[in-house]
């Protein structure tokens, strides 16, 4: 960033602050429980069922999920207090806490939590994404206020998993709930640990503690997240003292807030991967040339020796190492190594451009060709420069490749239709079945398949690996099968590229700290 738009996005984040419209009261509450948070992306939405996305995690504040989740990613206790499976796997019986009430003191049941279920793939104008979660419920069974059945088709292992996504809204706010009566702030009742007191969408969110909640009272009494999409606005802030806490740090200033004695680092690895995939579904791909510029009339991607080419001509630990600069392990699964679901058997494919060269020339391409690869520029820490240095080990063996950068919130609804033939992004699974389900599998809107797949890749074997672990209650024998869907996708196939897992990291200053959540929710419950 040159200085002028350094000063500039400073200047900007101070006027924010000076804004009177655009602060809460804080006077309710005592200096030591506020806090004033900067964060990269703002919400673009603020109903909690409209998008699947990682700028959405904010609204876990306030909206509670059927089942909790602890900041490691496992179920807990959340709005449903026990679960068990009824006969075969069949039939999901839930019982929820007692005495839950929303944030205006009305009584929480399960008649709130089948409404919840009910609306979830009824969003109108919804890119999806929710729906995955509620796909194989073919029946939602009140037995009274406290317990729900949820009834599947099949065999369903991972409802308990599906069910710490799905938000509890209040069934009075009735089944004509459109995504606009959010954004307008028509609604008033929450049911997570905070209420919504205010927001500004792309400027800021304002909340205060729900005192009708019934889990931990959280340290936090009000809390304002300000959007600072710069990075070096969030750093002068915090650096400054007007804010406390920041998300996303990026990689260059790590080592330098660590040294700084007023503030806390925090870091986790978490269920995330970058990945490149390619067009392998079209015959014709728009952003792959011959070596005079001309539009090719074949797509080479369709080729599994191109793609494994194009695999091997990446080092990946040089990336993690000088990119990345140590923020990132590299990757050879789609969740980091030892994660449930993953292969032992798939290593992180070699760093080897002779044998690349040599894949190219037997699958016809010995003098390569163009490509675009296209990334975000402002949606991942140093995404740009990632694909710039992907770019630069492809165009070594041969394959000539330009790179195309996007505004996060141009580039995947581009990427939705397809627009692309290489994209460079990052996928945040929460539990094993999401990556696989989500990302490996074949599009399939009815089915909410694929539903991350953006390149339309295809495996029918994999599919039917994925289809098959997906109705095994058995844990070790379904994590086998999702093992051998990645060494199809990742291994043999080539069809997805893993790269590596990045760190979410956190600053705060003291005596404040962020506990990091391992799918890089930043939430007003886990300061303090």
């Amino acid at each position: 960033m040159k200085r002028g738009e350094f000063l500039k996005a400073v200047a900007g984040a101070a006027a924010l602050a000076a804004t009177p419209s655009a602060m809460p009261a804080w006077a309710q509450s005592a200096p030591e429980t506020r806090l004033r948070a900067g964060i990269k992306l703002s919400p673009t939405s603020m109903d909690p069922h409209f998008r699947l996305s990682g700028e959405q995690a904010i609204l876990r504040a306030l909206h509670a999920r059927f089942v909790g989740m602890t900041p490691a990613g496992k179920p807990e206790p959340g709005i449903a207090e026990s679960w068990r499976t009824i006969g075969d796997g069949r039939i999901w019986e839930f019982t929820l806490r007692d005495g839950l009430k929303f944030s205006d003191g009305s009584p929480l049941t399960a008649e709130d939590v089948a409404y919840s279920l009910w609306r979830v793939p009824r969003i109108e104008g919804s890119p999806g994404g929710y729906h995955i979660f509620v796909r194989a419920i073919t029946k939602v069974e009140v037995k009274d206020a406290r317990t729900l059945h949820l009834h599947t088709a099949q065999p369903y292992p991972f409802m308990v998993e599906d069910m710490t996504e799905v938000a509890i809204i209040s069934k009075s706010l009735g089944e004509g709930l459109r995504t606009a009566d959010f954004n307008a702030r028509e609604v008033k009742v929450f049911s997570g640990p905070y209420a919504l007191e205010d927001y500004r969408f792309g400027e800021f969110v304002a909340m205060r503690r729900n005192p009708h909640w019934s889990g931990a009272t959280p340290a936090i009494a009000q809390a304002q997240y300000r959007v600072m999409s710069t990075d070096a606005s969030r750093v002068a802030a915090l650096l400054s003292g007007d804010v406390q806490a920041i998300d996303e740090v990026t990689v260059q200033d790590i080592p330098r807030l660590r040294r700084d004695a007023a503030l806390e680092v925090s870091q986790t690895a978490g269920m995330r991967v970058m990945y490149v995939a390619m067009d392998m579904d079209r015959d014709v791909t728009p952003f792959i040339r011959d070596n005079n510029g001309q539009p090719m009339t074949r797509n080479p991607l369709k080729d599994a020796r191109v793609r494994r080419a194009m695999s091997h001509a990446i080092n990946r630990a040089a990336i993690v190492d000088r990119v990345m600069e140590g923020a990132a392990t590299v990757a050879s699964n789609l969740l980091p190594e030892g994660t449930p679901g993953t292969s032992a058997r798939l290593g992180v494919t070699p760093y080897d451009p002779e044998l690349a060269k040599r894949l190219l020339a037997e699958a016809g391409y010995p003098e390569g060709f163009q490509a675009t690869l296209h990334a975000t520029n402002d949606r991942y820490p140093n995404d740009e420069k990632v694909a710039q240095a992907i770019a630069q080990f492809w165009t070594r063996i041969g394959i000539r490749t330009e790179v195309s950068t996007l505004p996060n919130a141009s580039y995947f609804p581009q990427a939705a239709r397809q627009a692309f033939s290489l994209m460079a992004a990052q996928y945040g699974a929460d539990n094993v079945s999401y990556a696989y389900r989500a990302l490996v599998h074949t599009w399939n809107r009815e089915a909410g398949l694929g539903t991350a797949n953006r390149t339309r890749h295809s495996s029918p074997r994999a599919d039917a690996l994925v289809a098959r672990a997906l109705t095994t209650m058995d844990e070790g024998a379904r994590n086998a099968l999702f093992a051998e869907a990645a060494e199809l996708a990742i291994g043999q196939e080539a069809i997805i590229h893993m790269i590596y897992h990045p760190a979410y990291v956190y600053a705060a200053r003291k005596p404040l700290r962020v506990t990091p959540y391992y799918n890089g929710a930043f939430l007003p419950q886990a300061v303090g």
